[in-house]
């Protein structure tokens, strides 16, 4: 019987994922964020890891109403304190352990009446504006 040409790749593949998954730590939350195969004639399957030094960046969405600005962030697995957001009138400061974003409202919010809630991974934070949008407030 022929060989199939794509036995070769199939074999390095193989190879490759027996190699990633015994150097795997069950101590920390492993993660695959992307994967290049690149297979030449006759080489060996190798792994090549791009490691930077930086903090993973804390994603947030941000989304206004007439009444309130709404943010929206996930909670990455990694974070071990009790995560929590400083809520100004010009600026909200999400903390997630050593992650740490500014986000910059868009209209000054009331301090008192605005608040955040943490729940299954995600923090969600309510700012009600001082002064409604005027595309809220009745016409004459």
């Amino acid at each position: 019987m022929p060989t199939n040409p794509y036995d070769d790749a199939f074999r390095n593949l193989a190879k490759v994922m027996e190699e990633l998954l015994n150097n795997l730590s069950l101590d920390e939350h492993p993660r695959f964020v992307g994967c290049t195969i690149i297979t030449g004639p006759g080489e060996e399957p190798r792994i090549i890891q791009f490691d930077t030094t930086e903090e993973d960046e804390l994603d947030y969405e941000l989304i206004e109403s007439d009444e309130c600005i709404y943010i929206t962030a996930e909670i990455p697995p990694t974070v071990s304190n009790e995560p929590y957001a400083d809520i100004q009138a010009d600026a909200v400061r999400i903390c997630m352990g050593s992650l740490e974003v500014t986000v910059p409202l868009p209209s000054p919010v009331n301090i008192a009446k605005s608040y955040y809630d943490v729940r299954n991974g995600i923090m969600d934070i309510v700012c009600y504006r001082l002064c409604p949008s005027p595309a809220s407030s009745p016409r004459r």
